[in-house]
């Protein structure tokens, strides 16, 4: 899929960069909308997303340059072990500090 060929999943438009595995199918300014129609966020919530959004860019960024230049990874060797602690930190937060959704009350 090539860059003009990337859409949008809400509005249809380009998405403005290729997407990689994985990568929501939706362009900044429809994620943005969502973010900001979703009701109760405050400020801190707001930065802390858009933070957060900013790394998964970077990311998917860093994975697909990883794929096309045809970067070996093999596990034991440090791109690995960077992205095995990335997916730990991810999962450490979210065992001790995300509350199901079937256990919440508002």
């Amino acid at each position: 899929m090539t860059t003009q060929e990337a859409t949008c999943d809400m509005c249809g438009g380009p998405l403005g960069q290729q997407r990689w595995r994985g990568f929501p199918p939706i362009c900044s300014r429809c994620e943005m909308e969502t973010i900001h129609d979703t009701p109760g966020l405050t400020g801190p919530y707001i930065d802390a997303y858009n933070r957060l959004r900013d790394i998964r860019n970077t990311l998917a960024d860093t994975f697909r340059s990883i794929e096309s230049e045809s970067i070996s990874a093999v596990e034991g060797e440090p791109i690995v072990e960077v992205i095995d602690q990335i997916e730990d930190l991810a999962q450490t937060f979210l065992d001790s500090v995300v509350v199901p959704a079937d256990e919440w009350t508002g």
